[in-house]
């Protein structure tokens, strides 16, 4: 009898941390759209380049581009990519002589 429930619970417990193994489970805490992998490269459809949030101040300009926080003039390190200008709705990038911009992600903003 206990050697049955030993195996049981011993046969449990190997199946819950199996499940627990394949199925990850969500950070309900971090952003809206946040991706904790930071591979190199320029954004593609796995792996895009996304625009968070844009601050502009007589101060200062500052965008947070993939979770790095970047200032105009400065590359942002996981996609190598150099920021050229911040303006209030979109970023403009330049890498390997291209340029182009990445809009703001405004679907968190709430009106």
């Amino acid at each position: 009898m206990f050697r049955m429930l030993w195996l049981l619970a011993s046969g449990l417990l190997f199946c819950a941390a199996n499940i627990q193994a394949a199925d990850p489970v969500a950070d309900p805490t971090a952003p809206l759209g946040f991706s904790g992998s930071t591979s190199a490269g320029t954004g593609t459809a796995t792996n895009p380049i996304t625009v968070t949030s844009i601050l502009i101040s007589s101060e200062r300009k500052v965008a947070i581009i993939n979770g790095e926080v970047v200032k105009e003039n400065q590359t942002v390190k996981n996609i190598g990519a150099l920021v050229k200008r911040i303006d209030a709705d979109a970023v403009t990038l330049q890498q390997n002589g291209k340029v182009w911009r990445v809009a703001l992600n405004n679907t968190a903003i709430r009106k």
